[in-house]
């Protein structure tokens, strides 16, 4: 697995954002400027955290996005499968028909610890707390 870009960018802006007060609406232009990241590629990004209802965007004049929930319940993991989708570290963990060995392989056991352990502790690191150390 490897975090790409998408997810570094998205995590990076969901940080500036949750540094402003509570409420802030963010243009996305603006925020690719603050945050140093590309306009087109921020609103796909933008675009993907929405969908994951992590953010709210409006449209018009006074529109934009801004941050739809309590900053200390949105985790690393959230931002990272909204961007990636379901993490995997190897496919034979999640699909029976691509490893017929899933029962019998004690590699299977050691992914399946180590996918487990790398979903904790995404899930550890909340955005509140990286906010708090912006």
């Amino acid at each position: 697995m490897k975090v790409t870009r998408a997810s570094d960018y998205a995590i990076r802006a969901l940080i500036h954002m949750a540094h402003k007060p509570n409420g802030t609406t963010f243009m996305r232009s603006e925020l690719a400027q603050e945050c140093e990241i590309p306009d087109s590629f921020l609103g796909k990004i933008l675009q993907n955290l929405a969908k994951s209802e992590i953010l709210t965007s409006e449209r018009g004049k006074k529109g934009g996005f801004k941050i739809s929930k309590d900053i200390s319940t949105i985790t690393v993991y959230d931002i990272i499968t909204a961007i990636e989708g379901e993490l995997s570290l190897n496919k034979c963990i999640f699909d029976e028909e691509f490893c017929n060995l899933m029962h019998s392989c004690t590699a299977h056991v050691m992914w399946a610890d180590i996918q487990d352990k790398l979903v904790g502790m995404l899930k550890s690191y909340s955005l509140a707390n990286l906010a708090e150390k912006y």
